[in-house]
């Protein structure tokens, strides 16, 4: 085996500084994603904070952040109601969710917040974990959150203007299908204009929150506890009140005697 000389491994130094060098400068080409959740509780915020680069910020566009929720996670549509009216949010999402069921009967949706490229502003999204169906081998249940992705979409005369380098795929074009809160890929440009946009994704911590899980094994022994309780109550109940009735009975008695006696 034949030891490599050095002018062969200055060579192979210099092709991997080379490698690196145009890795960084790929990724300093694209704008970066900040995702954020709040750590804990059932009601928690999510936090998107866009830098787009240079580029991009000089063009006249708005994008919108495609994020999509699993069936563990709901909204209220009344708070995003609140918020688009005080001009806090601008997003699309189904007119109704049904908050009341568990996730075992829930479906996945989406959710499109929109935003100008010219403002950096974080923009918050308030969501909601749902309570899953009662377990006997586990207590606690991860529900993890997909990566969202970003579509872009410019005026026509800035559209030619965005570097091929920054989208998913060029040659591609979405529909924004706000009944569905979906894009749909179409192939005509002048018919659907959104393009998917390449991002830098920066997430400190996991998207994955612990929901606690009721315990299938307790059933039993709640169900008879919650019976015997129950029951107890509304014996005591109907005795107390059966007492009362008969004090008060007692007191008219009484008070008819007395008239009866004056008169």
């Amino acid at each position: 085996m034949k030891c490599l000389t050095n002018p062969a491994i200055l060579i192979l130094i210099f092709i991997a500084a080379l490698s690196v060098n145009s890795i960084n400068c790929h990724a300093l080409h694209q704008g970066v994603m900040r995702i954020e959740m709040d750590p804990v509780g059932m009601h928690r915020k999510l936090k998107y904070t866009i830098e787009f680069t240079e580029a991009i910020r000089n063009l006249n566009c708005e994008y919108v952040i495609a994020q999509q929720l699993p069936a563990a996670v709901y909204i209220s549509t009344d708070e995003l109601d609140d918020l688009q009216r005080l001009k806090m949010l601008n997003a699309k999402y189904p007119k109704f969710v049904d908050i009341e069921i568990i996730t075992e009967k829930a479906k996945p949706f989406s959710v499109l917040l929109r935003g100008s490229t010219k403002i950096k502003d974080p923009i918050q999204l308030p969501i909601h974990f749902r309570y899953h169906a009662a377990s006997r081998t586990t207590t606690l249940a991860k529900v993890k959150l997909d990566s969202p992705e970003l579509y872009i979409s410019c005026t026509n005369d800035d559209k030619q203007l965005i570097d091929k380098a920054l989208l998913d795929e060029y040659d591609k074009f979405y529909c924004l299908d706000e009944s569905s809160t979906d894009f749909v890929e179409q192939s005509e440009m002048e018919k659907c204009n959104w393009q998917r946009l390449r991002m830098e994704l920066r997430i400190d911590k996991p998207l994955i929150a612990e929901i606690p899980v009721g315990d299938a094994n307790g059933y039993i022994p709640v169900l008879c506890a919650t019976l015997i309780i129950s029951w107890g109550a509304t014996v005591w109940i109907m005795l107390t009140t059966r007492k009362a009735c008969k004090r008060i009975n007692k007191q008219l008695a009484e008070e008819e005697l007395q008239e009866e006696k004056l008169e």
